[in-house]
């Protein structure tokens, strides 16, 4: 399994367990054949709605009525040009979007965002 891929599930498990549901973009789905038939497959794929550069996760949290939207990257992982267009055009409609490289990126956006409260700090 990739390493995006992995990061991927481990954060839909904690949304999970945050009362977010999320779906996955298939936007970087596995072509099959030849460059020809790869290429039929895209432009068909293009033509049902695919935007190339959307981001990964849709967020859903089951408390709210809202949207979110995260971009998964490794860390080191540097967006596409498709990518950074995306994202500028889902925030210019007002959408919440993030890139997220790890569980913590996911609890720090989600705490900003106001779906998730900060855990109170431990008196001793």
């Amino acid at each position: 399994m990739k390493p995006e891929s992995a990061l991927q599930r481990s954060i839909r498990h904690y949304l999970t367990l945050n009362g977010i549901d999320s779906v996955a973009v298939p936007n970087g789905a596995h072509l099959s054949g030849d460059a020809t038939a790869r290429a039929r497959q895209m432009n068909a794929m293009k033509a049902d709605g695919l935007m190339v550069g959307f981001p990964d996760l849709l967020l859903y949290p089951r408390r709210i009525a809202a949207i979110g939207h995260f971009e998964i990257k490794t860390e080191g992982g540097k967006l596409s040009p498709a990518q950074k267009t995306c994202i500028a055009w889902l925030e210019g409609r007002g959408h919440r979007v993030a890139v997220i490289r790890s569980i913590d990126d996911a609890r720090d956006t989600l705490t900003a965002w106001g779906w998730l409260h900060p855990a109170p700090d431990c008196v001793k």
